[in-house]
């Protein structure tokens, strides 16, 4: 190579350098732009679908299991069920119906199957709960069988469906995120390139032709150093925000949401317990494991959290573990023969009660997730703004740095005409 450069006349090689000089504007300016587009598009997504879509399923799972729960509290009334609970319960239904509508509009072709599945066998668990009450105000014991029936299909079927959506949902959003984030190595590289064999091209005119300075190729230097600086400090600073929605934002989100689920299905299993009135020991074995579970997913989610949210992970962790204390004391009251002792505990309301103490929880909790659901929105909105303009400006910088360099090097090519 060296060889065949010192065999080129000058004009033939200030030719080749001008050629090599575009090729490596052009493909600094191109990688700039397809990154800054492709980043774009990860954040946008972040912003109107993935992130959204994860919100919807977080609050879709929450109303189908909370709807379970609040059926089978209400059902323990013995036919007189408050009202409260049943307008609860009719709430969670039609919010989980109107979750469903939404979550389509953005679902890809699995999970709009899990979608039509819930949809699909919605109908038929409120059927279920509807005869198991109607059976219930009459007093005939059939209606229990009625309601596990209905709890079973909510857990074995539609439950199931809401969490793979949300699993598909925020995985989804953790590589919009991750594609989002990192440093630009490929833009600095390439454009520290440019800028070296800039220098360099400006060194050799120096040399053939006395003169100090080229004033295209002092631009294109200029517009070159604008251009990095530019570019990797604004797609450094929009990772950075989006890393940060990653790991403060959606790891806890993660961890929250798992918490909730398991305080919404020990809630369920709790009544169930009772409801199976003396047969109900895998309702209550499952009770157990799954608060063990939620006091550990809770801890984990103190440990990942930023300060400001460790608060309201700690209240809800207080009221968790308040709600165990108030559970026992009702198994307790079962185990020692008084049933409806136990059931209006479970089922009564006022200050530190079951109802209560767990009503608190769940407040918490959605308190907690919808915290980190709007970091990581945020975090993606400043990420989509620490970009702004920055399109525009690499198009412009690398027409006017290819503009400088063959203004620069183009008289010197004429001097030998």
């Amino acid at each position: 190579m060296g060889t065949f450069l010192r065999r080129l006349s000058t004009p033939d090689l200030y030719r080749v350098v001008v050629a090599a000089l575009v090729v490596l504007g052009l493909g600094a300016g191109i990688a700039g732009l397809a990154t800054e587009r492709y980043r774009s598009s990860r954040m946008a997504d972040i912003v109107e679908v993935s992130g959204p879509l994860s919100v919807v399923a977080q609050d879709l799972y929450r109303s189908l299991s909370d709807a379970d729960a609040t059926a089978a509290n209400a059902f323990l009334a013995n036919g007189v069920e408050p009202a409260g609970l049943r307008q609860r319960y009719l709430d969670d239904v039609a919010r989980a119906s109107s979750g469903v509508t939404v979550a389509l509009r953005d679902a890809d072709d699995e999970n709009a199957k899990r979608l039509r599945v819930i949809a699909g066998q919605l109908s038929v668990y409120t059927g279920l709960v509807e005869t198991a009450r109607a059976y219930n105000r009459l007093g005939v014991p059939l209606g229990g069988a009625y309601f596990r029936e209905a709890s079973a299909l909510m857990r074995q079927t539609l439950l199931p469906a809401a969490q793979e959506l949300f699993e598909s949902a925020q995985g989804r959003l953790i590589a919009a995120q991750r594609n989002a984030a990192g440093f630009p190595w490929t833009v600095v590289l390439l454009s520290l390139l440019m800028l070296g064999s800039l220098v360099a091209a400006q060194v050799l005119l120096s040399r053939r032709t006395n003169r100090t300075w080229n004033l295209g190729l002092v631009a294109a230097s200029l517009v070159a150093v604008v251009l990095l600086v530019w570019s990797s400090s604004a797609l450094s600073v929009a990772g950075g925000r989006v890393e940060s929605g990653n790991q403060d934002g959606s790891a806890v989100s993660s961890l929250l949401a798992g918490a909730h689920r398991a305080a919404l299905q020990a809630r369920a299993d709790e009544a169930l317990t009772l409801i199976a009135r003396g047969s109900g020991a895998a309702y209550e074995q499952d009770y157990k494991a799954v608060s063990k579970n939620l006091d550990g997913l809770l801890g984990n989610a103190l440990d990942a959290a930023p300060d400001g949210d460790k608060a309201k992970i700690q209240l809800a962790r207080s009221y968790a573990q308040r709600w165990l204390d108030l559970h026992e004391k009702m198994r307790d009251t079962d185990n020692g023969g008084d049933y409806l002792g136990a059931v209006r505990l479970a089922t009564e309301t006022g200050s530190d009660t079951l109802t209560d103490t767990f009503g608190k929880l769940d407040t918490a909790m959605t308190g907690a997730l919808a915290t980190t659901n709007d970091r990581v929105d945020r975090q993606a909105g400043d990420a989509s703004s620490a970009v702004t303009g920055l399109a525009v400006g690499l198009i412009v910088g690398t027409i006017g740095l290819l503009a400088a360099i063959l203004l620069g090097f183009r008289p010197r090519i004429g001097e030998y005409r």
